[in-house]
């Protein structure tokens, strides 16, 4: 009896050891290479349930749990060089005008357009999110824009915008019910996640500027789960420039999308030289590159630009009732591409905007279209020489 005893306990113990051994051969992985790094006050990044992969990440500094969706990034056919077409239409994107528009896009050196559906919210603080009838552009008009990019050889981007109807910024809405607001939200972006699937879009952003709720981690993880339900492809988010550190649920996502209207100079009243401005872009670009490698996830700036009028580079975000001045708005484009070129980490570069449907009321001499203006040609010249 006691020998049996014995034969029993060895093979328990033996039993044991092989466990050990093939759980440190199995499932010695390094995933702990994706973990993002701890910021510069040592905390660990947010916490959040896993989507696809089903499997979790010991934290960096704390021990807590980091859900990862995405582990491995899918690989993005960059550099991403052109445009944000923008159209406030239901037929915006349809016309003969914006199949020209496209034309001479792609004759500048673009390799993707962007295209922005909006929908509405009836006031900053409303639940739901729906297509306006005035403003909208349908599936149909954005469809036919597509087939025109895919026919001049560039990929396709589909970043859908929620605005307000009283023009009140994006970035500071507060719905007063964020439960009815996220499932609001969440058929507005699956309905373009079918759409870009159904039409073979190369990039979805999956949220713009929504500064005010993306700190809603689990929240927008489970919004991006559903997307890649629907759309295998590539996607991001677009966080305004302000709003880059906030987001913490870049490891769910192939891509950190950055709303890039970064201060380059400070002064409204003293034009910048172009030295001055690629050193500013140079000091931003430092910041990009260590979150890019916080993250382990390439940057694209899903949107740039500049208004053509005095103090520009001041405050690139808004147009103001500064003078017209395509000067400061043709340096900004030139130093922004100098700066950026050769950067390893960049995987495109959209700027702000060109307007598909312009509307005859609005102010063309000072807006931030680089079309007709002196700022066309340095948009040219850049995205030619411009090596990612």
């Amino acid at each position: 009896m006691r020998i049996h005893l014995r034969l029993v306990a060895l093979i328990v113990v033996t039993a044991g050891l092989i466990g050990v051994i093939l759980a440190m051969t199995v499932f010695n992985t390094d995933e702990s290479s994706n973990v993002p790094d701890p910021g510069p006050t040592g905390e660990t990044m947010a916490t959040g349930e896993t989507a696809n992969t089903g499997e979790t990440v010991t934290g960096v500094s704390d021990g807590t749990t980091l859900g990862y969706a995405q582990a491995i990034p899918q690989p993005i056919d960059g550099p991403l060089l052109g445009m944000n077409l923008t159209a406030y239409t239901p037929d915006g994107y349809g016309q003969a005008s914006v199949h020209k528009a496209i034309r001479i896009l792609a004759g500048m050196g673009s390799t993707a357009i962007t295209l922005v559906p909006t929908w509405y919210m009836k006031s900053p603080t409303a639940n739901r999110i729906a297509p306006d009838k005035d403003k909208s552009p349908t599936d149909e008009s954005l469809a036919k824009a597509i087939g025109w990019i895919l026919s001049a050889g560039m990929q396709v981007v589909i970043k859908p915008h929620v605005d307000v109807v009283d023009d009140s910024y994006r970035g500071d809405i507060q719905p007063t019910n964020r439960d009815q607001w996220f499932r609001s939200y969440g058929k507005f972006i699956d309905h373009y996640a079918s759409f870009a699937t159904d039409r073979s879009a190369d990039l979805l952003v999956v949220g713009t500027e929504l500064r005010s709720l993306s700190s809603e981690t689990d929240r927008w993880r489970a919004v991006i789960q559903t997307v890649r339900d629907l759309y295998t492809g590539p996607v991001t988010y677009a966080a305004n420039w302000d709003e880059v550190d906030q987001v913490q649920f870049w490891d769910d996502l192939d891509a950190i999308g950055v709303d890039a209207y970064y201060p380059l100079s400070q002064d409204p009243n003293v034009e910048p030289g172009e030295q001055e401005l690629v050193a500013a872009w140079q000091g931003i670009a430092d910041q990009l590159e260590s979150k890019s490698e916080q993250w382990d996830r390439p940057v694209i700036l899903t949107e740039v630009g500049y208004p053509s009028q005095k103090g520009a580079t001041v405050v690139p975000y808004d147009v103001t009732d500064q003078p017209a001045d395509q000067k400061i708005q043709a340096l900004a484009y030139a130093a922004t591409f100098k700066a950026l070129s050769g950067a390893d980490w960049l995987e495109g570069i959209s700027w702000w905007s060109w307007r598909a449907d312009p509307d005859s009321k609005e102010p063309v001499e000072i807006d931030y279209s680089p079309e007709g203006k002196t700022a066309q040609a340095e948009l040219a010249k850049g995205q030619r020489g411009f090596e990612g």
